[in-house]
């Protein structure tokens, strides 16, 4: 496999982490693995790839399930790859999951919610936890959470959204703190307005006003590059124009 990194990246399917993930298409330096339901591999060959896109349905806990007995197949099984091939190999995560649900809370239905928290929330806690016992393989480990300035405020007609992304902050900086002892650093992006397709239903919003996919997926892409001593604790991102 290659030595330099390997990359993954969950959430390739769209917007975000569809643009990161292109943007590492074009770093030859990386082992690089995309997740979403749109993959083209299935995740019973993902041991067995130094590189590809895996179908992964991060609402389905069977999936969350398999890519964790996947993973442990992969490292931690010597006949997969030798674990000393690792002390010079970087691991690099980013967490570009989530979607957005919007409306009065007198119309939030329970299935909507429990379907929003599975994705937004759950999924980057198990996810997560399949690499905790593979964090002392790698000489470094990079974690990157993707959160939202509405992870620090309210808005109306967002307290779903607003709950999940507080609790993504909250998952950082408590992973933060656990992974002290491996040198691992965790990041917690609070983006704000990014012309995704989670704007399309709210056309009050201009996505001209909107930083773009390709220049975010850019400084997302230059995170897995801070220099060795350099930790980040948490990254704020705004259009020119502020918070929209």
């Amino acid at each position: 496999m290659k030595q330099d990194a390997h990359v993954y990246i969950f959430g390739i399917g769209s917007g975000i982490g569809q643009g990161l993930h292109k943007r590492f298409l074009e770093d030859p330096s990386v082992a690089l693995f995309g997740f979403s339901r749109k993959g083209s591999l299935d995740l019973s060959e993902f041991p067995d790839k130094d590189h590809g896109t895996f179908v992964l349905d991060a609402k389905n806990p069977n999936d969350l399930e398999r890519f964790q007995v996947s993973l442990t197949s992969k490292y931690g099984s010597q006949t997969k790859i030798d674990a000393t091939s690792l002390q010079n190999t970087n691991l690099v995560v980013y967490f570009a999951l989530g979607d957005g649900v919007f409306g009065p809370i007198a119309g939030l239905e329970e299935k909507v919610l429990a379907s929003h928290f599975q994705l937004n929330v759950h999924s980057l806690i198990l996810l997560a936890k399949a690499f905790a016992s593979h964090l002392p393989l790698f000489q470094n480990s990079t974690f990157v959470f993707l959160g939202s300035t509405a992870g620090k405020q309210g808005f109306p007609e967002s307290v779903a959204y607003c709950a999940s992304k507080h609790a993504v902050l909250g998952i950082a900086r408590a992973l933060r703190e656990e992974w002290k002892p491996f040198g691992t650093k965790v990041v917690h992006v609070s983006l704000g307005a990014v012309a995704t397709d989670i704007w399309d239903t709210r056309p009050q919003f201009d996505k001209n006003d909107m930083v773009s996919i390709s220049d975010i997926s850019e400084y997302l892409w230059s995170i897995s590059h801070l220099p060795k001593s350099v930790f980040v604790d948490d990254l704020s991102i705004t259009p020119r124009k502020g918070i929209l």
